[in-house]
């Protein structure tokens, strides 16, 4: 469906009219996150005596560039920074729509994914660190990697850790599995010109020694195929260089150049997750059929 451009926050319903909410300016954006928190706790409230399962999406308008703080939040934060200010914000939205589920009875039966789409911004003050290569805009670990908590009260043991691969699109999977749709029920469900590529983590999430049921993934810098990474291993045909022009500030994932390598440039996450040491010639029988994405094709 094509639409015509829209600058308004607005309300919609499968087969109903779009409906202005208000007009987005910097004044309105302060808000939208307690606006969208309201919205959250009115749908859980109303979801109590529903006979089918739910899944909402809560994304944030906070935490991202050019943070406008809420008037209450305004300085709350001990650094006192529009992007620290939000975020505490964020975690109090996040309390609000816990205490919904818990107030309506349906703690127990709801599974709560908080996650990220992307490693941290780095072009930006405050700007976010972790412990692997490169930020949001490229496709090094540290572009790529986010961490997430799934929480359910007495179906998953609390304190587990993981560094099992899980992509975002297996929720797709993985929320249809435990509302009783799987395997091939699935596909039916999206059509057979779609295609689905989710994996159901259910098992992964909810035993208590649960392994992760995905090998592999793939790495995309815009619309261009970046890396494949199966198991430990990855190897990258692009990549991000994010000090390509200039050497000083605040060089992020968003800035440099994109750069194919002159070589096999592979990486083993499992004792080398920085990706600091290339280990592609020790893996040529790997490169060599990979090397022919010069001709639009991926064997490996």
């Amino acid at each position: 469906m094509k639409l015509p451009f829209n600058k308004d926050d607005v309300h919609a319903v499968k087969g109903g009219k779009i409906e202005k909410v208000g007009e987005i300016t910097i004044d309105y954006m302060k808000d939208l996150d307690q606006k969208w928190a309201e919205y959250g706790e009115q749908f859980l409230h109303k979801q109590k005596d529903a006979k089918k399962p739910f899944f909402l999406y809560c994304n944030t308008r906070a935490g991202h560039f050019d943070n406008y703080p809420n008037a209450k939040y305004a300085g709350i934060s001990p650094a006192r920074t529009s992007y620290s200010d939000v975020i505490v914000e964020i975690n109090d939205v996040f309390a609000r729509r816990y205490k919904a589920l818990e107030e309506s009875g349906q703690l127990e039966n709801t599974l709560i994914i908080f996650s990220s789409d992307n490693g941290p911004e780095q072009e930006v003050i405050p700007c976010g660190r972790t412990a692997f290569r490169g930020g949001k805009g490229s496709t090094w670990e540290g572009g790529m990697r986010v961490p997430t908590f799934a929480y359910w009260k007495g179906m998953i043991a609390p304190g587990r850790k993981s560094d099992g691969l899980f992509y975002l699109g297996d929720l797709f999977n993985t929320a249809l599995s435990l509302a009783g749709k799987r395997g091939a029920e699935i596909g039916k469900l999206v059509g057979s010109d779609q295609y689905v590529d989710g994996i159901d983590q259910a098992s992964f999430l909810i035993a208590d020694d649960g392994q992760s049921n995905r090998r592999s993934m793939l790495y995309f810098l815009n619309d261009r195929l970046s890396a494949v990474r199966i198991d430990e291993f990855k190897y990258m045909t692009l990549a991000q260089v994010a000090d390509a022009f200039t050497q000083k500030g605040n060089i992020g994932g968003l800035s440099g150049a994109q750069m194919e390598p002159a070589a096999s440039l592979m990486f083993n996450l499992y004792v080398d997750p920085q990706e600091s040491d290339h280990i592609g010639i020790r893996h040529i029988p790997m490169g060599v059929p990979c090397s022919t994405r010069s001709s639009g094709t991926w064997p490996c």
